[in-house]
């Protein structure tokens, strides 16, 4: 309950940060490149918030159920994965990008039901792909961004996910020891 706390008050404590800090960046925004409407500013902090509350409950579930968090999230995107992959091939898009989500979702999906019955090498794994899943969604969060049509700190909360599911898979290291 105490990690709770500190989430809940770190991410209280962001979005009021964030609020302020909006305000200045669109203040600066308006008087360079013409106004911005209220709608818009209340659009990008429900978004901020949207995406520090999911950070923040997953985090919080991690550090009650860490294995259960760890590989619910990463199962989860290994469904993303493979929804995107066939999104992917019926819009016709070359064969690199369908191709990869594809084989990603299927690594990801063999990888959790591995590590879900104790094999370190699958559990190993699974850690190193959320991780780089989660730096390299991170930095591709404007390109999804773009793709989907949505905003960026909705984009982003996918990468933050995955950091919360690596942190969460991390935490149960000392189950996998002996594997």
């Amino acid at each position: 309950m105490q990690i709770a706390g500190i989430v809940v008050v770190a991410a209280v404590i962001t979005n009021i940060a964030f609020y302020f800090l909006s305000g200045m960046y669109f203040e600066d925004r308006s008087a360079i490149y013409g106004g911005v409407t209220p709608e818009h500013i209340s659009s990008v902090r429900g978004a901020f918030g949207v995406f520090t509350g999911s950070v923040a409950i997953a985090s919080v579930i991690a550090s009650l159920a860490p294995r259960l968090t760890g590989h619910a999230i990463a199962a989860a995107a290994s469904i993303a994965a493979l929804i995107a992959g066939v999104a992917a091939v019926s819009k016709g898009i070359t064969f690199e990008l369908p191709a990869a989500l594809i084989v990603s979702g299927i690594v990801l999906a063999v990888l959790v039901m591995k590590s879900l019955q104790r094999a370190r090498g699958a559990w190993a794994f699974l850690i190193g792909m959320t991780s780089v899943f989660a730096a390299v969604l991170l930095f591709g969060s404007t390109k999804i961004r773009g793709a989907l049509d949505i905003g960026l700190w909705t984009a982003l909360i996918i990468p933050g996910l995955l950091a919360v599911a690596t942190v969460s898979l991390a935490m149960v290291r000392d189950e996998y020891r002996d594997a």
